[in-house]
This record gives C-alpha cells, sequence and structure tokens, in this order.
C-alpha cells in the first residue's frame, strides 16, 4: 500500500463502522415517535412521512428537543420560538385530547 493511502484507509473504515455502529435510517423508532409525537415540522408544516428519504433535522431548545424537517428551518425558528413552542404546545394538546385507537 502506497503511503498517501494509509489515511483515505483509515477514513474509510471509521466511516463504515460509524454507518455500522448508528445505522443510516432515516424511520423513527417506537421510541422515538413517543418523545416527539408530531408528525410534521412547526415551521414549515411538512410531513416527516412524506418523503420516506428525509432525516428530520433534530435540534435541543432549552432542554426540548425540536424536529425539523430540514436544517434550513432552524434559523425561521430562532427568529421567534416562543411562537413555535406556543404552535407546538397547541398541537400537542389537540393530540392528547384525541381519542386513542
Amino acid at each position: 500500500m502506497q503511503p498517501g493511502c494509509l489515511p483515505l484507509a483509515l477514513g474509510v473504515l471509521v466511516l463504515s463502522s460509524l454507518f455500522a455502529l448508528f445505522g443510516c435510517s432515516g424511520g423513527a423508532t417506537s421510541t422515538e415517535q413517543a418523545s416527539y409525537p408530531l408528525d410534521f415540522c412547526i415551521v414549515s408544516g411538512n410531513d416527516f412521512g412524506e418523503d420516506p428519504d428525509m432525516i428530520p433535522y433534530v435540534h435541543v431548545y432549552k432542554g426540548t428537543p425540536i424536529k425539523f424537517c430540514c436544517k434550513p428551518c432552524l434559523p425561521r425558528f430562532e427568529k421567534d420560538p416562543e411562537r413555535y413552542l406556543a404552535f407546538m404546545k397547541e398541537e400537542i394538546e389537540a393530540l392528547s385530547k384525541e381519542p386513542q385507537p
């Protein structure tokens, strides 16, 4: 092996190990769904399940995890976080009032 190839080979090995360890699936587990009941982005309104290749961007704001459909929604959220948090709270309360199957 040529000396210049060693860093590249190590990099590929590390990335492969990370993918194998953490996976690449965009699907939410039942635990994730239970801890974050909304199935849409509170900024754009896009459904998380609409595009199977979409992996929601998760941001923790003052200890509260918030899922966005994409990272560009974060700056919009940060301009008026209280507005979006109030909307999120209303949606979660509405979900809790729906009859469970």
